[in-house]
């Protein structure tokens, strides 16, 4: 792995910190650290506890890709096909996996994507322990990457560096909220209504 990668991932953690999780930082700073690692596509997803019948879905927040974007992406049953993967990812850890090891429904939806090799890492907003956000899912498709270290400690930085943007940004609404929560009460009591 190139020193690229690790000079990407920290242009990525700047933009990141000075333009939040906003959509095009997001999707910059995607492309930024695919690029460098060779990767096909890279994917965020959001926890989610809507269904549809049978499946809870994780939907796709943000994208970018070098490969084509299947409709199969706008979504990822992780929860309902893959529990272990959720057991080592709700701990904060990355995982990564050959599509043909990968067992079941699982199998058949990562290969109808194109994807030989995939790696998941989580995104977290709260303390370790904390329930986690989603999970950045990094695709290749032409080989069956066996992620060393030294991406995965690429991969690893990004995901806190977008962890963090997400909990600024919370944060900064939830303040934006009791601003205006402060505004209301301040205005009843000056009127004296209610």
């Amino acid at each position: 792995m190139s020193v690229e990668a690790f000079a990407k991932v920290t242009e990525a953690s700047k933009l990141l910190v000075e333009q939040g999780f906003a959509g095009p930082a997001v999707t910059k700073a995607l492309e930024l650290v695919g690029r460098a690692l060779g990767v096909d596509r890279a994917l965020i997803y959001e926890n989610s506890t809507e269904t549809m019948p049978g499946k809870r879905l994780a939907p796709l927040r943000h994208a970018w890709g070098s490969a084509p974007m299947p409709p199969l992406l706008r979504t990822f049953p992780l929860r309902d096909q893959m529990p272990g993967w959720v057991e080592i990812l709700s701990r904060g850890q990355p995982l990564w996996e050959l599509t043909r090891n990968v067992p079941g429904s699982l199998n058949v939806n990562l290969e109808a994507q194109g994807v030989r090799s995939v790696l998941l890492s989580p995104i977290n907003v709260g303390t370790v322990n904390a329930p986690w956000w989603g999970f950045l899912r990094l695709d290749d498709c032409k080989s069956e990457r066996r992620w060393p270290d030294a991406e995965l400690t690429v991969i690893k930085t990004l995901s806190r560096s977008l962890s963090n943007a997400l909990r600024q940004d919370l944060r900064r609404e939830a303040m934006a909220q009791t601003r205006e929560d402060l505004r209301t009460m301040m205005a009843i009591c000056a009127t004296g209504t209610r």
